[in-house]
């Protein structure tokens, strides 16, 4: 609240009209699943072999860093589950603003079939309830850093598609706006740490041919 002079989902609420709020809707769902999935297979596709071992170890590394261990650490609830965790009405205006608008409809309807897989502790598609950091968030600039290597063009439909994630993911209440930061960060730390270990295989197989492809 401090970083943004009070509550920023209120900001975006007060500027967005209806119909984009159904196209960040569409991207935050089924757009953001497809790119999930098609994106690793380009990559593992891809014939430029430094850029694709450096966005499979990025991949895998947020997953595991940010998607479980920092997930475990900072395990919170974003604001569209806020009051229901925690009590109160602290959240109430949010729930009201989502509920005027159909794509905020759906949200609603996802966050309730989301809270009730946690409080009855069963196992169901996309279940989880955690904040902090946002994976939608770091996979979308995953992807960006990813399509930018590729082309300058493709890296400007990345960067706009990523800031409309991190844009919906407090438009929409699953998360502060601190946590998509704290995802941008991890994602720029991990991605550099990837390059460094692309160049370093690259490297062990030109050796590796230098020497006629012989082990010592």
């Amino acid at each position: 609240m401090l970083i943004h002079f009070g509550q920023p989902w209120r900001h975006l609420h007060a500027v967005v009209p209806g119909w984009i709020a159904s196209v960040l809707g569409l991207c935050y769902g089924p757009l953001w699943f497809a790119q999930w999935f098609g994106f690793v297979l380009l990559a593992a596709f891809l014939p430029n072999d430094r850029l694709r071992i450096r966005y499979l170890f990025s991949f895998a590394a947020t997953l595991l860093l940010l998607g479980t261990v920092l997930r475990a650490a900072g395990a919170s609830a974003g604001p569209i589950f806020y009051d229901r965790m925690f009590g109160g009405d602290r959240f109430a205006d949010l729930t009201a603003a989502l509920a005027s608008i159909p794509s905020g409809a759906m949200t609603l309807g996802t966050s309730d079939y989301l809270y009730a897989s946690y409080t009855d502790n069963s196992a169901v598609f996309g279940v989880g309830i955690s904040a902090m950091p946002s994976i939608h968030v770091a996979m979308a600039f995953l992807n960006a850093l990813f399509l930018s290597s590729l082309n300058r063009r493709l890296g400007i439909v990345g960067w706009t598609y990523a800031a409309s994630i991190l844009f919906g993911s407090v438009y929409f209440g699953w998360h502060y706006a601190l946590d998509g930061y704290v995802s941008i960060v991890g994602v720029l730390l991990i991605w550099r740490w990837a390059s460094h270990l692309a160049h370093s295989d690259d490297a062990d197989q030109r050796a590796f041919a230098a020497s006629g492809g012989e082990r010592r």
